[in-house]
């Protein structure tokens, strides 16, 4: 569904004085969304030390399953350091008889030289056309029914120097015939830009460690629906979203894209939740007999900050904030006498720092 135009604005970036006693942790999340999540962001600057071999695996996804349809959606972000162009591509290997068939698929890819705004023509780009569902239709390079062997889905050159950022999206299911799925994604990269990607079956590369430590994973689910506590009308309270910590230093309840809960691993913490929707509920209680106007900001609690919200149905870029002095208006909402709620979803860029601080106040 196209949630904005073709063209859509950003909102406006203002500032403000943000008082320091107003931060508040998420109440509860649960998982959502039945698209699995493959995020492919370690090794995210690939040289010839985190790629030692001329053609490596850079992250997969493997499904055995007895359910006819699987959506799937791989988020990559990698940077070019090996001293010269190279070769990336997703790939599909089915290691079963039956013939598979991959649909619907949707793709926003992004190339920027290492001296361009990643946060914004990478990050925020993405971020705007997967929100509002209007990534680019593509056709596999290879057809998309097929059965026992490897397809190629795309691929492309990343020069030296480059980052690649990207999106896809896309349905595997059963072309023919019934069983079992059995099939394994993989984000893959060769040295050598005139070799075929297909041939490249190799295990996942080692992540990097800290303090290089990018996230990846796989995980059955793509969105998180969070319950922030109760906003009281005439009072401030700035929601700390995608956060690492609570205040207290525990566990937030939305960090739920951990290594842990990866099907496979070794898999690191997706803490910005990078390829995610995020669907944040904000209850309200008005305690006064007459209709208030409540107002939501964004406002980075982390450092840099942009990416994409939807608000009543409309998608727009969420600018650059470039600190926590810095908000740009989300929505104002008119909150009748009672119990009311307001419901938002953003997506975080590649590159943004997270936690986001959803700032209300009362007008």
């Amino acid at each position: 569904m196209n949630y904005r135009s073709r063209k859509p604005r950003n909102l406006i970036v203002e500032s403000a004085v943000i008082p320091p006693n107003i931060h508040v942790d998420v109440e509860s999340a649960t998982e959502g969304g039945t698209r699995r999540l493959m995020l492919s962001d370690n090794p995210e600057t690939l040289t010839h030390v985190t790629v030692p071999t001329e053609q490596a695996t850079l992250w997969h996804d493997v499904v055995r399953t007895t359910t006819r349809t699987v959506k799937h959606r791989i988020f990559g972000w990698h940077y070019n350091k090996i001293g010269g162009p190279v070769k990336l591509g997703i790939t599909v290997e089915n290691k079963n008889h039956a013939v598979l068939e991959v649909r619907h698929m949707e793709r926003a890819l992004e190339i920027a030289p290492e001296d361009g705004n990643w946060i914004i023509d990478v990050g925020q780009s993405i971020a705007k056309s997967c929100l509002a569902g209007t990534m680019k239709r593509r056709k596999p390079v290879d057809r998309h029914k097929f059965g026992r062997g490897t397809a190629l889905l795309e691929e492309f050159e990343l020069p030296e120097g480059s980052l690649a950022g990207f999106t896809y999206d896309f349905t595997v299911e059963y072309g023919e015939g019934h069983g079992t799925l059995d099939y394994v994604i993989r984000t893959v990269v060769s040295k050598d830009t005139q070799v075929d990607l297909r041939q490249i079956h190799t295990d996942a590369l080692p992540p990097v460690p800290p303090p290089q430590a990018h996230p990846r994973g796989v995980w059955s689910f793509s969105e998180t629906n969070a319950r922030m506590p109760t906003y009281v009308v005439g009072q401030s309270a700035n929601y700390r979203a995608c956060a690492t910590k609570k205040l207290n230093g525990e566990t937030p309840a939305d960090l739920l894209f951990t290594g842990a809960r990866s099907e496979l691993g070794p898999a690191l913490d997706n803490r910005g939740q990078f390829g995610t929707i995020y669907n944040a509920t904000i209850p309200i209680v008005n305690n006064s007999d007459e209709v208030r106007t409540v107002r939501i900001y964004a406002n980075p609690r982390g450092g840099a900050f942009a990416g994409s919200v939807r608000i009543d149905n409309r998608v727009y870029g969420i600018p650059l904030l470039q600190d926590n002095t810095k908000v740009c208006r989300l929505a104002d909402i008119s909150a009748p006498p009672g119990r009311s709620s307001y419901a938002l979803s953003f997506m975080v860029a590649g590159s943004a720092t997270t936690p986001l601080g959803l700032y209300v106040i009362t007008l």
